[in-house]
């Protein structure tokens, strides 16, 4: 979180935030502080998750809007962590903007590491199906308030607001022209649409059979494509990030097949979209590199993450992406499935 934002939070806000969704008592336990303030909490012997967002980072429509579709998902079926009953965004203001705290219910399940034995192709495809049904349903979706906005007018593709480093000009030259890329793509119903935008492994809980997704807090009007680069971007990031390029693929590879046989019972993708995954891998990779430059003091960060930059830093410079995928493999194997 920046420190001016920091600086403006409180207990007296949480405590706020708990009463206005009638949660007594003072147990809470925080789950993290990056983008917003988070804290599980207990309400009439359930769990809840009680977020915080600054109005510098989200706007009211904003969040009213991801809420409201967040909700539309869950009545069609979709596992996902819907909201408070009530009053769904509470304001509350400080002396610069205000903050505004919501409330969703805790999916069932658990988290899965990597490094886990669940972590193998029935988890990839439960994770494939569950994005190809919210996918379905956003080729039909229409809102009834307030907008998302959309992939191309995010902060973080402000490159040269954020990478003021002398030698980080090729990067900024090379994001740029891959953002003007990705604009050239064909934007149809079929193709581009509302999509979470960052279901890694990290957003969902796995009750064995399903997974349960939360956190859509990066929700936006996306290609479709890059709700599929994302989960291979993470687990290849997080179980062989320091490996060699090769046994990123295979890997990549491996898990793009398990995730598509999922996906595609819910919903279907051309060959030729398929193929544009590799655009949003490496959009990823300028995105978190944004994101590093944005939060940090890249030059007195802990160990790992200066590791993670350093690895996206040589990525970005060598023009190598995280995992280089066999799509006629892939494709292949999907036939003769």
């Amino acid at each position: 979180m920046e420190a001016w934002i920091e600086a403006l939070f409180s207990d007296a806000i949480i405590e706020e935030a708990m009463t206005l969704f009638g949660i007594q008592g003072e147990e809470k336990k925080k789950l993290g502080d990056f983008e917003n303030y988070v804290y599980e909490v207990k309400r009439d012997e359930q769990l809840w998750i009680l977020r915080l967002t600054h109005s510098s980072h989200r706007s009211f429509d904003e969040i009213q809007a991801e809420l409201d579709w967040v909700n539309e998902l869950h009545r069609q079926g979709v596992n996902v962590s819907r909201t408070d009953s009530g009053q769904r965004v509470e304001m509350i203001p400080v002396e610069k903007g205000c903050f505004y705290a919501c409330l969703f219910d805790k999916v069932p399940g658990y988290a899965v590491k990597t490094d886990d034995s669940a972590f193998r192709s029935e988890l990839f495809e439960a994770w494939g199906r569950e994005i190809g049904k919210m996918h379905r349903i956003s080729m039909n979706y229409q809102p009834a308030n307030g907008k998302r906005e959309r992939w191309d007018q995010g902060d973080l593709l402000r490159f040269d607001h954020y990478l003021t480093r002398s030698d980080d000009a090729s990067i900024i030259t090379e994001g740029e022209r891959l953002v003007d890329e990705i604009k050239s793509f064909h934007e149809t119903g079929k193709t581009f649409g509302l999509i979470h935008s960052d279901v890694h492994h990290g957003n969902f809980f796995y009750d064995g059979n399903e997974i349960h997704i939360f956190d859509f807090d990066d929700s936006m009007y996306h290609y479709y494509s890059s709700d599929l680069a994302i989960p291979v971007y993470y687990a290849v990031w997080d179980k062989y990030g320091d490996e060699s390029l090769q046994v990123r693929s295979a890997f990549a590879t491996e898990f793009l097949y398990s995730f598509l046989k999922g996906y595609r019972t819910e919903a279907t993708i051309s060959n030729e979209w398929l193929k544009t995954i590799p655009h949003f891998l490496k959009l990823r990779d300028f995105e978190l590199y944004t994101v590093f430059n944005k939060k940090f003091n890249v030059d007195r960060m802990e160990v790992k993450e200066k590791k993670a930059l350093q690895n996206i830093r040589h990525r970005l410079v060598n023009k190598e992406l995280i995992a280089d995928i066999s799509f006629d493999s892939v494709m292949k194997k999907l036939e003769k499935a």
